[in-house]
């Protein structure tokens, strides 16, 4: 490690007026001193191709969105009313966990509930994975347009 070639100023002759520092000019004397060549500088906010920061930080919508999209909201999706094969099995499933989980924890809980609880949450873990299709018969990602 080499030693600076020029002694570091006193906090009090470093600072400006206001007794702060110039870190910019403190880093390139550093750096100046150990003979390393600084780095370009980097772009500034106003260069082409650099947003500038939105005038309202509270604000998310952008400007060009709001030409681009106009009044359009995206409308909610239609979802299939769930089947009741699919409301027991998630209930099992949960439900047997559950009943598993304070079975161990609570005393006042009989064992043999605990082990209900446990084929509970497996059968309907089997009962979930069995309503999965073998096979996918859209080939696509699910994406329309």
């Amino acid at each position: 490690m080499s030693t600076p070639s020029t002694p570091a100023p006193e906090p009090e002759e470093a600072g400006d007026e206001g007794g702060r520092r110039d870190f910019d000019e403190e880093f390139a004397r550093i750096v100046d001193a150990e003979g390393i060549a600084p780095r370009p500088e980097a772009p500034s906010a106003s260069a082409p191709g650099i947003r500038d920061e939105p005038e309202n930080p509270d604000d998310p919508e952008d400007p060009e969105d709001e030409v681009l999209l106009g009044d359009f909201e995206p409308p909610d999706p239609d979802l299939p009313p769930a089947s009741d094969y699919a409301v027991w099995s998630w209930t099992a499933l949960i439900g047997g966990v559950l009943l598993a989980l304070l079975a161990a924890v609570l005393d006042s809980i009989p064992t043999w509930a605990g082990a209900l609880g446990g084929i509970a949450a497996v059968g309907g873990l089997v009962a979930l994975i069995a309503r999965v299709p073998p096979d996918r018969s859209d080939p696509t990602d699910g994406a329309q347009v």
